[in-house]
């Protein structure tokens, strides 16, 4: 059955997603880029300045890119104050966004189809758990991609803790909604978009 609303798109991926069947995934995924395109865009300011409301620290990243800007100290310019993030984006409204992991949220990181088969085949020994406990999740421009955010707990990162899975803890960062990579680009184009409506209402966060 074919959707005809954002929110029934949404349902589909979500079943698709579960079921960890890549040809699905893609089909839904397709379908909510089909039925979201009409929503007007929030501003990147606007965005980062929502995230500094959540007490979340953002920093910019390179236009289109996923990379900070060069000459800047990256995730550690993470802040929330609110003049320094409108004085950045004023300099460079194009700039993605940035946030900081292992603050208030740690994230991961489904890379793909590949992930997505880890996913659902350590479903009941892990990622069943780590969906209870989910805050928010975005769909990446890379087919399949999702970053899961769940509480901080203090870690680091970790590469591979399954095939296709990554970890970002303490020192990493995630390019956040609604971030946009531009056809051309070497990484997957597209733009990062919440899933559902993320519950950073309900964070607390890491010392």
């Amino acid at each position: 059955m074919t959707p005809h609303t954002p929110e029934e798109a949404e349902q589909a991926l979500r079943d698709a997603i579960d079921s960890g069947d890549p040809a699905r995934i893609a089909a839904a995924e397709a379908d909510v880029e089909r039925l979201d395109n009409p929503k007007p865009l929030v501003p990147l300011m606007s965005s980062a300045l929502w995230y500094a409301s959540h007490d979340i620290p953002v920093f910019r990243l390179l236009a289109g890119r996923k990379h900070p800007f060069p000459g800047s100290h990256g995730l550690k310019d993470a802040t929330t104050d609110l003049d320094q993030i409108r004085a950045w984006w004023s300099r460079t409204p194009e700039a993605n966004i940035g946030l900081a992991t292992g603050h208030k949220f740690d994230v991961v990181d489904i890379d793909g189809p590949l992930g997505q088969k880890s996913r659902a085949e350590h479903w009941d020994s892990v990622f069943a758990t780590i969906d209870a406990s989910q805050i928010a999740k975005v769909l990446t421009p890379r087919p399949g991609g999702m970053h899961i955010y769940v509480p901080a707990t203090g870690d680091g990162n970790g590469a591979g803790i399954a095939p296709g899975v990554d970890y970002r803890g303490q020192g990493g960062y995630v390019v956040a909604p609604p971030s946009v990579i531009p056809a051309g680009s070497k990484d997957h184009p597209g733009r990062y978009r919440f899933l559902g409506t993320p519950a950073f209402t309900t964070l607390g966060g890491a010392a």
